[in-house]
């Protein structure tokens, strides 16, 4: 059985390539894109299991990424963990109305990302 896909949309490079590495270790497919065009495109041809998805980035942030991925049939249904650095209590609430997994804060332990993802694709799977 092919491994599932796993997008992360970070415009940090080298969260990217730390978190990729680790989610690719523990027997993911892993995507990557800098901005939310790209992950929106992505996420769209090539339909992952989950996303990880930042909130603030260039060339589409975040919560506009997070309203076209609901608003697409294609992506509506992908579930979405966000990961970021703004620890902000209103931001989390309206982030919370688009139906995601969790809000996690960065530096984040990447076993934890990991452990979200195996515990939100067992439940779908």
């Amino acid at each position: 059985m092919p491994a599932k896909k796993i997008l992360i949309i970070d415009d940090d490079r080298v969260f990217l390539q730390i978190m990729g590495r680790k989610i690719a270790a523990a027997g993911y497919e892993v995507l990557t894109a800098v901005d939310g065009v790209q992950g929106i495109t992505l996420a769209i041809k090539e339909q992952p299991h989950l996303i990880i998805l930042d909130i603030r980035f260039p060339a589409g942030g975040g919560l506009e990424t997070l309203k076209k991925l609901r608003l697409s049939a294609k992506t509506c249904s992908i579930p979405v963990i966000i990961s970021t650095c703004l620890d902000d209590p209103e931001m989390k609430k309206i982030i919370a109305s688009y139906d995601v997994v969790d809000y996690l804060v960065k530096p984040i332990d990447p076993d934890i990302i990991i452990q979200k993802i195996n515990d939100t694709l067992k439940s779908l799977f």
